[in-house]
């Protein structure tokens, strides 16, 4: 992205706050963090300059993502991929009954979910790579970003994988209401150990078979478990039950920087 891109990017998603701050971190090196305001969202969000982060705030708080609402308002959600965890304050905000466990492997992004839920005492954050076996694991970035980490079987690995029945066994859940996966192909070999598909009442998953040759046919492994399964863009949702007309949530069109 040129220095023109950059500047006109940040502008049209957080306003003239957005151009100083990303021509301040340019320009002196300093400011690596901004903390952004957005309307309905009970408490600033922290973003890193210069990285995937806005980007991954514009597709959650701005085009909705995770809109689509399940059957039921959700009591338990794990949201695997978590990354920073915006997705998990999203869900916060839209269900603050609902226990959320935020797992994500790679510990710059890791921090920033710390950082990001501590004013969610829902919120779980667990340091973790979900896979089809508890096993370590090694984290590599193929040049796309902090939000773009994949997961890969190593004798020298530093990461722990876990299932997820291990996940819902060590937090004490005996079903899920919502699972959420973007986990950048990792979902290949989750789906080949699938044993825990019944307790799932609805499953929302970014499907990465560019990444990963064979992630699709693993997933639809499940299909028959779902009647209910729809695309909304970048995301599959499959469901239990039909789903519940969308919320009527407003457009977020720019979050402030404070």
């Amino acid at each position: 992205m040129s220095i023109l891109d950059g500047l006109r990017f940040y502008h049209d998603e957080f306003g003239i706050g957005g151009v100083v701050a990303i021509t301040t971190a340019r320009l002196t090196g300093k400011q690596k963090t901004v903390q952004v305001d957005t309307p309905g969202i009970k408490y600033p969000v922290t973003l890193r300059i210069g990285t995937s982060d806005h980007r991954v705030y514009r597709d959650i708080f701005q085009r909705h993502e995770y809109l689509l609402a399940p059957p039921n308002e959700p009591k338990t959600i794990i949201d695997a991929g978590a990354n920073i965890g915006l997705t998990s304050v999203y869900f916060a905000n839209r269900w603050p009954k609902a226990r959320i466990i935020a797992i994500e492997p790679e510990p710059s992004n890791y921090a920033l979910l710390l950082k990001n839920a501590q004013p969610y005492p829902q919120i779980t954050p667990v340091l973790a790579a979900l896979w089809k076996e508890s096993i370590m694991l090694n984290l590599f970035n193929p040049g796309k970003g902090e939000w773009a980490f994949q997961t890969e079987v190593s004798a020298d690995g530093k990461t722990r994988g876990m299932t997820l029945d291990e996940v819902m066994q060590t937090y004490q859940l005996d079903s899920v209401d919502l699972l959420k996966i973007d986990i950048e192909g990792a979902e290949k070999e989750v789906f080949e150990n699938a044993s825990w598909v019944d307790r799932v009442g609805t499953l929302v998953i970014e499907i990465h078979d560019d990444l990963k040759p064979g992630a699709m046919a693993s997933v639809l492994q499940i299909k028959d478990h779902f009647p209910h399964i729809y695309n909304n863009g970048a995301n599959t949702w499959c469901m239990q039950r039909k789903e519940t007309p969308r919320p009527a949530i407003p457009m977020v069109r720019k979050g402030r920087i404070l």
